[in-house]
C-alpha cells in the first residue's frame, strides 16, 4: 500500500507510537518498529522505499549526465609506492574497472608477478621482513565488527593460517620474521587482547576487560615495543613501552602515560632515544624527549614547542646514515593549509621547510627503518598518493600528476558564529566562473576533534566543473557553553554568510554530510528547513535519545554524552533530528543514504527519520531513503561507490538548480 503526500506516493509506513518515560519526561517514538531490520514489515518497507528512490533518482533530468561524469572522473587507477621486503616487492593497485583494490607481489626473478588478494576490500596488509609472508586483514561486505586476519604465503598465494576474532588489528613483525604481535578477542565482539604469534604458537601479552579498547602497536629496531591503547573513538590514549630483551614473550614494561589524558604518539631511535608527539600540556601538540626507563611526564623535555595557531598533525623521525643526530619531521595545519618542516633536536639549527605540492592535506608521515621517509598527500585535485622525501634536499619525488588543477579556484573566507567564534571557510569554484549566486554544495562534519580538509573527491570536481560552488566550513564539535548546538550554529552562520556575500540563495544551497556530518545536516534541516534547497545525509545519526543502543553508539559517549545522565539526556533531546521534526511543516528535498554492512551507524537511524519525514512533514520533499548493498562505513565496492556518487550528484544538482556539464563539454 502507498500513501500520497506532497504529491509523492510514499510506501505506507504507519506510526505505532511507543512512549518511553526518561528522567520523568515522555518521549514518543512512532517508528520504533523500523529498528528491527530482520522483521517482515521492515523488509517490506525497505524494499518499497528502494523501488521509489531508484525510480525518482533515475528519472531526474541529468541522471545520465551524472553517470557519465562520475564514470569519467573515477576512471583513473591508482597504486601505492612499491614496498620491498626481502627479495619481494609489493604494491596495492586500484583498477578503475575492479570492484576492490588488489595486492600484487613481484618476486626476485621479475617474471613471477602475481595477485595475492583481490577477493574483497583490505583493511591493512603487512609483509614479513623476509617478504615470504603477508598478514592481511579483509573487510567482508563492508562490515567492520570483524576484519578477518589471514597469513598468505607469498610465493604460492596460499592462505596458511587464519586468526579469529580480529578487528582492525595492529601488526608488528619480529625482525627475524618468526612471528608478530597482533590483537584479537577470545570470542566474537569480546574485549581485544594483545598476542604474540611466534613459530605458530600463541602467547598472550596484554589482557583487557573492556570491549572498547583498541591497540596500536609498533616494534622499533627489534627491541622496543610501544603499545597505545585507545577507548572507542576517543583520540586520547594510554601508552606503554616494553623492552623485549632476549625473549619477546616476556617484555619488561614501562608506563609512559598510564591514563588516557592526552593523545601521545611515540618514536624511538636506534640508540633508544624516545620522542613523543603529544597534546599533554599542549592542546595544539608539541614534541618532547624522554628517558625510556624514566618516562613520566615530569621528566619530559620539549624539543618542538606548541604553536597554538598551527595544530600538530603528524611527526616522524628520519635517521640519516653517517650521523648521530636524528631529523624530526613535523606536520602542522596553519590557517587551513599544511606546513611541514624538519627539525634538528639538540643542535641549535633552525628548522627547514619541506616544499609541498600546494594546497592540500598531509595524510601521513612515516619512515621505514633504514629507508626513505614517505609523505602521504591528497588535495582537491590529487588522489591520495605517497611522495618520497629526499633526506638532503627535502624535495618530494614520486607523486602523481595533479588533475584539473588549472580548472579549480580555491580561496578562504571567515564568518562569525552565534557565540562570536570565527569560523574559517574553504570555497571552491571553477576558475573564471560566473559571479553571482550559484548552486552550492556545503560539506560539513563538526565533531570528534575533526574537521573536513582538502581531499580528492570526484563529486566535488563534477560540481565545480559544472559551474557550482563548493563550501567547506571548519565546523566545531560540542563546546563547553553551547554543547552540540554550537556545530549547528556554525553551519547556520556559514549559510547566512554565503547569502550576504551574494554567493548563493537559500533554494540553491545543498547540504551534504556523512556519519556525524549526517547528524549535523539532519539537525540543521529540522532547525531551519527554509534555509536549504536540498539535503543529503549518508549514514546519519538521527535518534540521539537511543543512539547508544545500536552500532558503535556506546563508544561515543565521550562525544555526545549519555541519555542515562539527566542533563545529557535533555541536551540530546533538544537537537535529536528524529524528535525535532515539526509536524505539518515542509522540509527541503532530503536523500537519506544507508550502507547495509554498516556496523558503526545502524541504518535504523535513517529509516526512522525518513519514515517520520514522510508521515509528518507535509509539503516539500521528496523524502527518500536509499541503501547500497555489500557496503560499509569505511568500505564500498567501486560500482556501489560510483552509483552513490551519481545519485548524490543528480539529486543535489536538480534540487539546487545546477545543470550538469557532460564530460565531452569540459
Amino acid at each position: 500500500m502507498t500513501m500520497t503526500l506532497n504529491g509523492f506516493a510514499y510506501p505506507e509506513g504507519l506510526p505505532r507510537t511507543v512512549t518511553d518515560v526518561v528522567h520523568g519526561q515522555e518521549v514518543a517514538d512512532p517508528f520504533r518498529w523500523l529498528e528491527d531490520a530482520t522483521s517482515v514489515e521492515t523488509r517490506a518497507w525497505a524494499s518499497a522505499q528502494q523501488v521509489l528512490s531508484r525510480a525518482l533518482l533515475d528519472g531526474l533530468p541529468d541522471s545520465d549526465t551524472a553517470r557519465d561524469l562520475m564514470t569519467a572522473l573515477m576512471a583513473a587507477g591508482t597504486g601505492t609506492p612499491a614496498l620491498r621486503r626481502g627479495r619481494w616487492v609489493f604494491r596495492e593497485m586500484t583498477d578503475p574497472l575492479g570492484e576492490h583494490p588488489r595486492l600484487c607481489a613481484s618476486g626476485p626473478s621479475g617474471h613471477d608477478d602475481h595477485v595475492l588478494w583481490d577477493r574483497s576490500a583490505m583493511a591493512r596488509w603487512d609483509p614479513s621482513p623476509d617478504g615470504r609472508t603477508v598478514a592481511l586483514q579483509s573487510i567482508e561486505g563492508g562490515r567492520e565488527d570483524h576484519t578477518p586476519l589471514v597469513l598468505l604465503d607469498v610465493p604460492t598465494g596460499e592462505i596458511t593460517a587464519r586468526m579469529r576474532h580480529t578487528r582492525y588489528s595492529p601488526i608488528a613483525w619480529l625482525a627475524d620474521s618468526s612471528g608478530f604481535f597482533y590483537s584479537r578477542a577470545a570470542k566474537r565482539n569480546g574485549p581485544q587482547e594483545l598476542w604474540l604469534r611466534r613459530h605458530g604458537a600463541e602467547h598472550r601479552i596484554l589482557a583487557s576487560s573492556d570491549d572498547l579498547c583498541r591497540f596500536r602497536v609498533r616494534l622499533w629496531h627489534d627491541r622496543w615495543l610501544t603499545v597505545a591503547i585507545r577507548r572507542g573513538s576517543d583520540l586520547r590514549n594510554r601508552l606503554l613501552l616494553a623492552d623485549l630483551g632476549p625473549d619477546p614473550r616476556r617484555p619488561v614494561w614501562s608506563r609512559i602515560q598510564d591514563t588516557a589524558i592526552a593523545t601521545t604518539v611515540p618514536h624511538l631511535t636506534a640508540r633508544g632515544e624516545l620522542f613523543l608527539a603529544t597534546t599533554y600540556g599542549a592542546p595544539a601538540g608539541r614534541v618532547v624527549t624522554a628517558d625510556p626507563y624514566h618516562c613520566d611526564p615530569e621528566h619530559w623535555t620539549t624539543v618542538v614547542p606548541e604553536d597554538a595557531e598551527a595544530p600538530l598533525t603528524h611527526a616522524c623521525l628520519q635517521e640519516a646514515a653517517g650521523t648521530d643526530v636524528p631529523q624530526l619531521l613535523v606536520a602542522r595545519t596553519r590557517r587551513g593549509r599544511p606546513d611541514v618542516s624538519v627539525h634538528f633536536p639538540g643542535t641549535g639549527r633552525p628548522p627547514r621547510p619541506v616544499p609541498l605540492p600546494g594546497s592540500g592535506t598531509v595524510l601521513s608521515l612515516d619512515t621505514d627503518p633504514g629507508g626513505p621517509t614517505h609523505l602521504g598527500w591528497t588535495s582537491w585535485t590529487t588522489p591520495p598518493a605517497t611522495y618520497r622525501v629526499d633526506p638532503v634536499s627535502l624535495a618530494l619525488a614520486g607523486g602523481p600528476v595533479r588533475r584539473h588543477q588549472d580548472e579549480l579556484h580555491e580561496w578562504r573566507e571567515e564568518t562569525v558564529s552565534a557565540d562570536g567564534a570565527r569560523i574559517p571557510l574553504t570555497l571552491l569554484r571553477r576558475r573564471n566562473g560566473a559571479d553571482g549566486p550559484s548552486p552550492t554544495l556545503l560539506l560539513g562534519y563538526g565533531g570528534f576533534q575533526q574537521t573536513l580538509t582538502s581531499s580528492y573527491e570526484s563529486l566535488v570536481l563534477a560540481w565545480v566543473e559544472s559551474g557550482g560552488l563548493v563550501v567547506v566550513p571548519e565546523l566545531r564539535g560540542p563546546t563547553a557553553t553551547g554543547g552540540k548546538h554550537a556545530t549547528f550554529e556554525d553551519l547556520e552562520a556559514t549559510a547566512d554568510h554565503l547569502r550576504r556575500q551574494a554567493l548563493t540563495l537559500p533554494h540553491q544551497l545543498g547540504l551534504l554530510g556523512m556519519s556525524n556530518g549526517g547528524l549535523t545536516m539532519a539537525a540543521a534541516t529540522v532547525r531551519a528547513p527554509g534555509r536549504y534547497g536540498a539535503v543529503v545525509c549518508i549514514a546519519p545519526l538521527t535518534d540521539m535519545v537511543r543512539y547508544e543502543h545500536s552500532g558503535l553508539g556506546h563508544a561515543w559517549r565521550h562525544e555526545y554524552g549519555s541519555a542515562q545522565d539527566p542533563d545529557a539526556f535533555r541536551h540530546l533531546l533538544s537537537y535529536s533530528p528524529y524528535h525535532r521534526i515539526t509536524p505539518g511543516r515542509p522540509h527541503p528535498p532530503t536523500l537519506l543514504i544507508t550502507l547495509d554492512g554498516d556496523t558503526r551507524v545502524d541504518p535504523l537511524h535513517a529509516r526512522k527519520f525518513c519514515a517520520r519525514l514522510q508521515h509528518e512533514a507535509h509539503g516539500g520533499g521528496p523524502y527518500l531513503w536509499r541503501t547500497y548493498r555489500n557496503s560499509g562505513h569505511a568500505s564500498m565496492s567501486r560500482s556501489a561507490r560510483q552509483q552513490m556518487a551519481c545519485d548524490i550528484l543528480g539529486f543535489s544538482a536538480f534540487h539546487t538548480g545546477l545543470r550538469l556539464a557532460s564530460p565531452t563539454a569540459r
